[in-house]
């Protein structure tokens, strides 16, 4: 974990030394699912708070690594919930449109690598909970997916939406992955 966040530190300086490097905070609020061969699978309120970078190549591309608290999970059936809170870097390849001299519209997608720092089964019947991560959790700590994502930018503030589709089984031994969808408020330094 050491040498990935030194590698990410260093690749930010990298970027950092270059001109044009726009730094972007963001925040916002969703709802996460899991989706895959398991029965009442159901979704429930998540958020995530980030920041990152833009890096422009042309006046319409430009790539956004970012790192990002990201709270996912899902509900199964109405006896358990299941919260994970990942660690999360996505890199996005963005394409900015001009609408007019006030606002832009961004259109990105990109590949994330999570890892999981948090997780809990939580169950209704007040049998307490269950580290997901854990022996009895079976959960796994890496996920790696799809990130996909509209942006409206009025001046440097940005408002958009996001779809995080997992590739990666959350679980030992079941076919079950991560989705999300977050709506996000973001300021450009």
């Amino acid at each position: 974990m050491k040498k990935v966040l030194l590698l990410l530190v260093m690749a930010v300086a990298a970027f950092s030394a270059s001109a044009q490097i726009t730094w972007n905070a963001k925040g916002g609020l969703g709802v996460a699912h899991c989706w895959g061969d398991s029965e009442g699978l159901k979704s429930h309120f998540v958020g995530k708070i980030g920041a990152g970078i833009e890096k422009p190549f042309t006046s319409n591309w430009s790539l956004m690594p970012s790192l990002e608290l990201a709270w996912k999970g899902c509900k199964i059936g109405n006896e358990v919930t299941l919260d994970v809170l990942y660690l999360q870097i996505p890199i996005m390849a963005a394409y900015r449109l001009n609408l007019n001299d006030s606002w832009n519209m961004t259109l990105k997608a990109g590949p994330y690598l999570a890892f999981g720092v948090y997780g809990k089964y939580k169950f209704q019947n007040g049998e307490g909970s269950v580290n997901a991560f854990g022996s009895e959790g079976g959960g796994k700590r890496f996920d790696l997916g799809l990130d996909l994502g509209v942006d409206f930018e009025y001046h440097r503030y940005v408002f958009g939406v996001e779809y995080e589709l997992g590739f990666l089984p959350i679980a030992k031994g079941e076919n079950v992955h991560n989705g999300a969808f977050y709506a996000t408020v973001g300021y450009k330094f």
